[in-house]
């Protein structure tokens, strides 16, 4: 453990490589914690126990009598602190008090947050995760300009430092050790259509039958609240709809998969619904509350009564996951809509606001349970969706911490669809960078913003539209249940332009989801954790790379122009090729259906065609008349500046493409390949060494070849 060591009687030093100092006036020659305090008394540093992980890990840890506050101090005044989970107010928490709570907060979001993260990146060279499921705090140098100062709620306090410096590396070595992304299948990265409530079955088909007529690309329909005869109770309302069975069947049948919302509560007094003929359609107490009250699957009081707490759909009470009889029991409650055909399922209200003087199966101090009790319940269902489905299935979180942060795909809760800076269009662009360089790989948000205004607003709607394009997933839900098609004609060229392009660039995506896969790389990457020593990069939060070579530079107010920051690098412009070399920024025009985007010199974009409408395999749904995922590639190359070093890359199948700057040679899984030269000028391309017709259209040569187990393309 060279280079970690106790210094003194109440400090531990660790040596940080490349350690970069900050710009305050402080002296780091290595990282210092010291000032461990529990339930307020001093814990000397030979209590506390040390330990090299692997490589750049190093745990420190301390086991007191019962659970109680620790405390200690980072002495560091770095340029920013980054991470801490999904926050809508900024990403640099210099300065910032942090609590480490899942909350649902609508409308203004101030600092709170549905998935705290109790881990953070340095800007010094290191990263710091403290293992907590508990209401930590944090102060990143709020109280001292030299200190970060952390307390947290424990039996066993267990830190985790690692080194880097890059933030890349750093973010890798955590989710290492933490967990990564889960792989959802193909059909979760084509576009989602989603209402807030549907009435009937009629209005499931319509969002099936426009998607489709319209010409949108789209895999997933999205059935929220309410849907069952009671909340929660697992049996689809009869009242609501007179033929799920037909329903359920029309949507697979037209190449949709369908995920159904829900709660972990289970209600004993449903208040009477605000959605517009439903006052007389939903059960007082869901038909399943007594059998779970009576089994014990519910978390209790202390004298051993069911919970009864209030949420927004009324009262009733939670299951208890720390029991395994409880959660058996609710797995097979909800294993009654996987038989009827559910594929997915949306998790939501677990942000723990119940937590007071209550009881679990397993003992668990109530103050440990804060972010916990997400973890069980999106972990329980993640099961059902391994086991049941194999896999095939996708589960959409809204709260979530350590344990659960790397499910497969997150959403960032209840948003506004405005430009407001405190919770519209810019605050989702800011929490999504934050869940990134949190660990959370596969955060989207609910397109055009979960609280609809009086009237649809398409300037707002188009430039969310543009954002969510640049996201893992588009889903579009509301609380006026408009679709694409209810913003106006431009609006819903626009999305469709978008949602094409979407779709299209799934190789591109799936590739950056594997890459989070095995790295913990985002798909959704702030420019800080490529760029950490660049101090523009640091404090922007409004653009961000997209995956390796894309830049996105959304417009997140009313108006056509924008500064765009181009970090180090040679970029062209996707939509005209105008080159724009890299380390200053530039003013762009950006008219309504612009979303100012750069690629980088030299990339080589793999893409599908533009007809592509699911990635549902048609021997899913059994509908060949819907174009699908088939043997059809395409790969975009990407002009350089000048000349341009062979770079090798790998596509979501596993074909390796190397690239020079006359010849492409692409190895692996054949294909029907089109390789596009992008704003290129191409005279002449040879195939395998002979001649090839080089074809032409708006968007530039290309040439189509058969692809077998080697290819190798060259042009002049």
């Amino acid at each position: 453990m060279d280079g970690f060591q106790r210094r003194g009687t109440d400090s531990i030093a660790l040596t940080i490589p490349g350690l970069r100092p900050g710009p305050t006036a402080i002296e780091i020659k290595d990282l210092v914690l010291h000032e461990f305090t529990f339930e307020g008394s001093p814990v000397a540093a030979s209590k506390l126990h040390l330990k090299q992980l692997s490589e750049g890990v190093y745990e420190i840890t301390s086991t007191a009598y019962a659970v109680g506050d620790w405390e200690f101090q980072v002495h560091d005044g770095a340029a920013g602190y980054y991470g801490l989970g999904e926050h809508y107010n900024t990403l640099n928490h210099t300065h910032e008090v942090i609590r480490n709570l899942s909350q649902d907060n609508a409308y203004s979001k101030g600092a709170g947050t549905y998935k705290p993260i109790p881990f953070y990146l340095s800007t010094t060279g290191y990263g710091l995760w403290v293992d907590t499921t508990a209401e930590a705090v944090f102060d990143m140098n709020a109280a001292d300009r030299y200190e970060v100062n952390v307390s947290v709620p424990a039996e066993r306090l267990r830190i985790v430092l690692f080194t880097g410096p890059e933030f890349p590396k750093i973010l890798d070595r955590f989710t290492a050790l933490v967990g990564r992304t889960i792989l959802p299948p193909y059909w979760a990265f084509a576009p989602w259509v989603g209402r807030d409530y549907h009435r009937n079955d009629a209005d499931v088909r319509e969002d099936v039958d426009k998607t489709r007529s319209l010409g949108l690309p789209a895999s997933v329909e999205l059935i929220d609240s309410p849907w069952s005869t009671g909340y929660n109770s697992y049996e689809f309302n009869p009242k609501q709809f007179s033929d799920i069975s037909g329903t359920i069947k029309y949507v697979h049948d037209n190449g949709f998969k369908l995920v159904l919302w829900h709660t972990p509560w289970i209600n004993n007094k449903t208040k009477t619904p605000g959605e517009a003929g439903f006052a007389d359609k939903l059960d007082v107490e869901s038909s399943n509350y007594k059998e779970a009250a009576a089994g014990g699957y519910f978390v209790k009081n202390e004298d051993g009564t069911p919970y009864v707490g209030t949420w927004w759909k009324g009262e009733g009470s939670i299951i208890d996951f720390t029991s395994p009889t409880a959660k058996e029991w609710w797995q097979n409650q909800v294993r009654k809509v996987i038989k009827l055909g559910a594929d997915g399922f949306k998790d939501d209200d677990a942000e723990g606001n119940f937590i007071g003087p209550v009881k679990f199966a397993d003992g668990t101090d109530q103050r440990l349970m804060r972010n916990r009790f997400a973890v069980l319940y999106n972990n329980a269902m993640e099961e059902l969706i391994q086991k049941d489905l194999k896999g095939n299935g996708v589960l959409f979180a809204r709260s979530a911490t350590v344990g659960d942060h790397n499910i497969a795909m997150l959403w960032g809760g209840d948003n506004e669809g405005n430009f407001s800076e405190e919770d519209g269009l810019p605050t989702i662009v800011t929490a999504g960078l934050g869940a990134g360089l949190s660990g959370m790989a596969m955060w989207t948000a609910d397109l055009g913003g979960y609280f609809g205004g009086a009237e649809p607003d398409p300037v707002n709607f188009m430039r969310w539209t543009q954002v969510a394009a640049f996201s893992p997933a588009m889903e579009v839900l509301n609380t006026k249940n408009r679709g694409p098609w209810s913003y106006g004609d431009e609006a819903l060229k626009n999305y469709r332009k978008y949602a094409v392009l979407h779709m299209s660039l799934f190789p591109y995506r799936y590739a950056a989801a594997q890459q989070a896969h095995k790295t913990g790389m985002p798909l959704m990457r702030a420019l800080v954790l490529n760029y950490q020593d660049d101090k523009q990069a640091r404090e922007s939060r409004d653009e961000y790379l997209f995956g390796d070579d894309f830049l996105v530079a959304p417009v997140l107010h009313e108006g056509t122009q924008r500064s765009v920051y181009l970090p180090a690098g040679d970029w062209v412009n996707y939509w005209t090729g105008a080159q724009a070399p890299g380390g200053k920024t530039v003013v762009v025009d950006a008219p309504m259906d612009v979303l100012p985007l750069y690629v980088r010199a030299g990339a080589v974009i793999a893409k599908i065609p533009e007809d592509v409408m699911t990635l549902v395999p048609s021997e899913d749904s059994g509908n060949r008349s819907i174009k699908t995922l088939d043997e059809r590639r395409i790969y975009e190359l990407i002009q350089p500046f000048t000349g341009l070093a062979a770079k090798t890359i790998e596509d979501f199948e596993g074909r390796t493409l190397t690239r020079d700057a006359g010849s492409l040679k692409v190895k692996g899984k054949a294909a029907k390949v089109t390789v596009r030269w992008k704003f290129g000028k191409v005279r002449s391309v040879t195939v395998n060494g002979a001649p090839a017709k080089l074809l032409m259209d708006t968007a530039g040569p290309y040439v189509e070849l058969s692809h077998t187990d080697e290819s190798t393309i060259e042009w002049k």
